[in-house]
């Protein structure tokens, strides 16, 4: 459907409520009172047969029977009821339906089923569907509540340019009731339900087009078309309306059975978040300090946040923020010598550093210290934003008030964390009434201000070139040993140690002369995925007496720790030295396609299990964008007299195997180097990185689920 069409579709000239009633303790009472209450200014039809007026409002026995055909329908309604009701209203040519009601594919396959005919019914007369299972819509931008929360029984909905989807309804209502405390209005909330007919990405593609909004929230579960999301993350970028995101769910595994470490560290969430961070989709722990961050942003559109000012009243509450903000990796700024200069009038030396004390000022009779201080601190060139630590000082309103003026004319956000009770509550109201976001919680604060950062920083992805030579020519489906693993590898470009693989001990000790020492020794066995588990690797061995012994002692310890598991033969290798150790991964994400991983390698990858994933392909330079975020970072600079270790040649390899993962999108896939070992760039001649064991599995073509 395209986008201006819902646009219609939600600024209805006429509404319908199936189920209408003037019982509050009744879904369809409660919606339509909320509609009445909060003025809608079109025609209202309440159906009901068996009353006359509600709320003094003529009612119609049935669909059929309206004036003129509404242009929005909403039903609260048995479920048995839902079909029948739908045919009618695609008879008399209502434009969009709204169902309320539940237990259809939330319930089972028989409510499925009879999900599958009133989509069916609707799209044959050209109607559209909200829900089912959905809580309806709040759109004040309409003056439009059709929503049955008792959230809505407030005096005036609240407007602002914030639009928020939700596949929660009762989450939707509650944050609604939690923003309206705070005096966080909307323009248009929407909850989605199951999504039969219009879902999530219809009302974000609305949202994204819509003259009242500038800020797009979004509580997710699941996506229901990846592409699209992707499509319409950079149409919203590109509009200039940050999308911020809560996602439930992200603790569940990407694969039930890890093949390899690649599978258990790049999950679902893990191959989401790859595509938002790739986007700017903020993800967002918390759905209020989403909307906050929604209010401030809203408040401050355009502004972006990297270092913060820190006012307090207080020298304890200054130190928590500060420390707070450190551990977020939040930096505090340093005040230009002009700042340092103008504080130095209100305090004494040394106390006029960032934080800024109120208490510490000179002159314990000066009015206006507050606002002085805060119009010095945001002309700061060196300062983004000025958070307020707010305790119970002997005036929290008019430091407060003071604060706030002192601010304006800097044009630059102002955000207090208001950490009194009731003490500060004139003072929250006055924020209120400025429109000023704020906190009750430093928590909630630097989640707000670390997620501000986060889109701030925001850079467009460089466009991925493919590397010289970086071309698929063969490959067998199936799960590959190391040594075809490294093969497949080294046909891209990516360097490999080399190797035999021989199906005897004597083979081994026939072959070593020609591999050259010193050498690794692995075990090669389908059944064994974790080698060194089972002591089934050998390394440094340093002449062939010493590859007979240690072969020896290999068979009797797999046969003892890896009962059952069939021994093809051995791998016999050359051994590589490195100074570090990554992992480096690809697989097919079932909603996203390919994508690859980097961190931690070796024995660490399990211990640390921290990683960038990246969709794939990638360029060379986001590739490095995304290694410099790791904790293992720090180990690829020069260090303790050892130069710093080849960055571009584990960018060059990473990029290489996102084009070879590009190139096997149309099939499920897992590829995995572990470890590829990082070396000092030009060292000895030899590559930068050399793949030491790699591992792959390769289905045939990928059939994706009809839906």
């Amino acid at each position: 459907m395209p986008h201006h069409d819902l646009k219609i579709l939600l600024a209805p000239r006429s509404v319908a409520v199936i189920g209408a009633s003037e019982d509050q303790a009744k879904f369809g009472g409660r919606l339509y009172r909320s509609l009445l209450h909060h003025g809608f200014a079109g025609e209202v039809y309440p159906i009901n047969p068996a009353r006359e007026t509600l709320f003094g409002i003529k009612t119609c026995p049935s669909i059929s029977a309206t004036p003129t055909p509404p242009d929005m329908v909403i039903m609260a309604i048995p479920q048995h009821k839902v079909r029948g009701e739908i045919a009618a209203c695609a008879a008399r040519g209502a434009r969009l339906a709204i169902i309320i009601t539940s237990k259809f594919s939330d319930a089972g396959p028989e409510g499925l089923a009879l999900e599958n005919e009133i989509v069916a019914l609707a799209r044959a007369a050209g109607m559209r569907l909200m829900g089912p299972n959905c809580l309806g819509l709040i759109s004040p931008a309409h003056k439009l509540a059709l929503c049955s929360t008792p959230a809505l029984d407030v005096e005036k909905l609240i407007e602002a340019p914030i639009g928020m989807v939700s596949q929660s309804g009762a989450l939707m209502g509650t944050l609604f009731d939690r923003a309206y405390g705070v005096g966080i209005g909307f323009s248009h909330c929407f909850s989605v339900g199951n999504q039969a007919d219009l879902e999530l990405a219809d009302f974000v593609e609305f949202l994204i087009d819509d003259d009242k909004t500038q800020v797009i929230c979004t509580y997710m579960e699941g996506i229901k078309s990846p592409a699209r999301f992707v499509e319409l993350a950079r149409r919203a970028r590109a509009a200039g309306k940050p999308w911020l995101m809560v996602k439930a769910g992200t603790t569940e595994d990407g694969s039930r059975a890890a093949y390899s470490h690649t599978a258990s560290l790049a999950g679902d969430f893990a191959a989401l978040k790859a595509v938002c961070e790739r986007e700017n989709v903020v993800l967002m722990d918390d759905p209020l300090a989403m909307l906050i961050l929604a209010s401030a942003m809203a408040r401050y559109p355009g502004r972006k946040v990297n270092t913060v000012g820190i006012i307090t009243p207080s020298g304890g509450g200054g130190a928590i923020g500060a420390d707070r903000l450190a551990e977020a990796g939040i930096a505090l700024a340093r005040f230009s010598t002009g700042t340092a200069k103008a504080f130095e009038a209100h305090y004494p030396a040394g106390q006029a550093g960032n934080p800024v004390d109120l208490g510490a000022r000179i002159d314990e009779g000066a009015p206006l210290i507050a606002a002085d201080s805060a119009a010095i601190l945001l002309a700061d060139e060196n300062t983004d934003l000025a958070m307020i630590v707010m305790t119970t000082a002997p005036d929290v309103p008019g430091t407060t008030r003071q604060l706030a003026d002192g601010a304006e004319a800097s044009g630059k956000p102002l955000f207090h964390v208001m950490m009194p009770g009731r003490v500060a509550a004139p003072a929250r109201a006055s924020l209120i009434e400025r429109r000023l976001p704020y906190s009750d919680t430093m928590a909630d604060a630097v989640s707000v201000i670390g997620a501000w950062k986060v889109w701030s920083n925001y850079e467009e992805p460089v466009a991925a070139v493919r590397p010289e030579g970086c071309v698929l020519r063969h490959f067998a489906p199936g799960e590959l040993c190391e040594f075809e693993s490294k093969a497949l590898l080294r046909g891209i470009g990516i360097p490999v140690n080399r190797g035999v693989v021989v199906a005897t001990a004597d083979e081994a000790l026939a072959a070593s002369a020609d591999v050259g020492y010193p050498q690794v020794l692995k075990v090669v066995s389908a059944q064994i995925v974790h080698k060194s588990d089972v002591g089934g690797v050998a390394l440094n061995i340093q002449s062939a007496e010493e590859l007979s012994e240690r072969i020896t002692a290999m068979q009797a310890s797999v046969k003892k720790l890896a009962l059952g598991a069939v021994v093809e033969g051995y791998n016999l290798q050359a051994m590589e030295s490195g100074q570090l150790e990554l992992i480096v991964g690809a697989r097919r994400d079932a909603q996203f396609g390919p994508q690859v991983l980097i961190g931690a390698g070796g024995v660490m990858a399990e211990l640390l299990k921290q990683v960038a994933v990246l969709p794939a392909p990638v360029s060379r330079e986001d590739v490095t964008r995304a290694l410099m975020r790791l904790a293992v970072a720090p180990l690829l600079g020069a260090f303790r007299g050892r130069a710093a270790l080849d960055i571009a040649a584990v960018a060059d390899a990473v990029s290489r195997l996102s084009w070879l993962a590009h190139d096997l999108r149309e099939h499920d896939f897992e590829i995995e180097m572990n470890p590829l070992l990082v070396r000092v760039a030009g060292e000895g001649g030899r590559p930068g990185v050399v793949a030491v064991d790699a591992r792959a599995r390769i289905a045939n073509i990928y059939h994706k689920e009809k839906p």
